[in-house]
């Protein structure tokens, strides 16, 4: 069982390597991709199972672009490209593992065949009732409008409600649909080799997918799922591995202290997000 575990990182060189101690095991290679903003790679250990990207393959990654979505194509490509591996697992650098290398290892052998990422079901086809996630890809969202700015905020919501509202698109307004089904969920997954084979190769025949995506909101809680359940494999699915906390209406997740540890540990997930040692670091008891 070989693991490409593909690591989305913007701060705090110091955990990250404590992440890339945690992981580190002879079937398991990680390929680290380093914000453009940010400016720490010398820092990071060397090992022959750590893979930095390249600063011609970094990508300055804002919230809720198409960025997001660059960066973990060039992971994928960098980890498919240098090996064959049963499974691809995209984590952040604010994730910190429930278990052991090599019970982690031993999880994938069990589950071998599976995908891991969580999706609900789109409603942009037939009845249905319309809501904020079929806004994200019905009308065009130049991306200076996308960010966490207030000015963009306040923006963006204009623009929804002159489009129709959440709870519809004015037809002048819909932009050119793909006649596929869209798909929503969290942006962290891990895909088994057959299914990365298939969107490597539905992507290299399909450029206009990458490029409807460009002026989606939020395209990383959409791209992979709508992906995975098109190819072959789309029966083959569970639930992400994350446990996380969130605060009703939050964009991000909590920041876990010691208190959310004894949870966390009796989950069902294999890490916990998010985490930060300036914060917290209880979780390196883990």
């Amino acid at each position: 069982m070989k693991i490409a575990i593909l690591i989305q990182c913007h701060k705090n060189p110091k955990q990250i390597n404590l992440l890339l101690d945690k992981l580190n095991h002879p079937d398991i290679d990680c390929y680290i991709h380093i914000d453009r903003k940010a400016d720490f790679s010398t820092e990071i250990i060397k090992r022959d199972n750590i893979i930095l990207l390249p600063d011609e393959k970094r990508v300055a990654v804002e919230w809720a672009q198409i960025s997001q979505i660059t960066a973990t194509l060039n992971l994928m490509k960098e980890a498919y490209q240098h090996g064959k591996y049963d499974y691809y697992w995209l984590i952040s650098g604010q994730d910190w593992p429930l278990y052991s290398a090599n019970e982690i290892v031993e999880f994938f052998k069990k589950h071998d065949g599976e995908n891991f990422i969580q999706y609900w079901n789109s409603k942009n086809f037939g009845n249905h009732q319309q809501n904020n996630l079929d806004k994200r890809n019905q009308v065009y969202f130049p991306l200076w409008m996308i960010g966490r700015k207030m000015w963009q905020k306040v923006i963006k919501r204009g623009w929804v409600e002159l489009t129709g509202g959440y709870n519809r698109t004015w037809k002048f307004f819909m932009r050119k649909q793909l006649k596929i089904e869209f798909y929503f969920g969290s942006q962290w997954w891990a895909l088994k080799e057959k299914t990365i084979d298939w969107v490597m190769k539905y992507l290299n025949e399909n450029s206009q997918y990458y490029k409807f995506y460009c002026n989606s909101s939020t395209p990383d809680e959409s791209f992979f799922h709508t992906l995975v359940m098109l190819s072959p494999y789309a029966d083959e699915n569970t639930d992400n591995l994350l446990y996380q906390r969130f605060q009703k209406g939050a964009n991000s997740p909590d920041i876990l202290k010691a208190c959310d540890l004894p949870e966390a540990k009796k989950s069902k997930y294999l890490v916990m997000r998010k985490v930060d040692m300036d914060v917290d670091d209880a979780f390196l008891q883990i």
